[in-house]
């Protein structure tokens, strides 16, 4: 305690702290996709908004429809944000076409700040494995073709990584939508 002149306790003032600032890991590299709407979406696009990245496949047998659904919750958490987006990007190029991802992303209720992308393979494999430093790994003639990491990637306004949550648990879509409302809150 503080003591006044006379001898008596003051009573201190009450300090909120501050929430510690999220980690900055690495900038994500410079990449070009296709969106389902069948235009180029690049790095330099999603400069300036807060992005969550999922890599998916619409046929995914595993954690695909979970993560797939935590999004969707995601989604309608934060359509008031107009720069607050989400990139999914297909492991599976080959069938999912832009015409795929529509139908896929209408199914699951995805406006505009909700992309779906397609491009070339092994271009979307460097920029998980190198770029995002999430696995993906194809295994061909298998029951499940494709392996991938069930993470979601939280990205800032300037293009940093800035966390990774467990895309199929309820825990890590908290977390996830608590710090994106706290990038939100940071001075660019």
């Amino acid at each position: 305690p503080t003591f006044s002149p006379s001898g008596n306790a003051v009573a201190e003032p009450l300090r909120v702290p501050s929430p510690t600032p999220l980690d900055k890991y690495w900038q994500v590299p410079e990449f070009v996709l296709t969106e389902r709407s069948g235009a180029a979406v690049s790095s330099a696009d999603l400069k300036g908004k807060i992005w969550v990245v999922d890599f998916f496949y619409t046929t995914c047998p595993g954690p695909c429809p979970a993560m797939t659904g935590r999004l969707t919750g995601l989604h309608e958490e934060t359509r008031s944000f107009d720069d607050v987006r989400l990139v999914s990007i297909t492991l599976d190029p080959a069938k999912d076409t832009v015409e795929k991802l529509r139908t896929y992303a209408e199914a699951h209720g995805a406006d505009e700040r909700w992309l779906f992308c397609t491009g070339d393979k092994e271009a979307i494999y460097k920029l998980a494995n190198e770029g995002f430093k999430v696995s993906a790994v194809e295994h061909a003639g298998g029951s499940e073709p494709i392996t991938h990491s069930t993470k979601f990637i939280l990205v800032d306004r300037e293009g940093w990584v800035r966390g990774f949550y467990e895309g199929t648990t309820e825990e890590g879509s908290k977390q996830l939508a608590g710090d994106v409302r706290r990038l939100r809150g940071e001075r660019p």
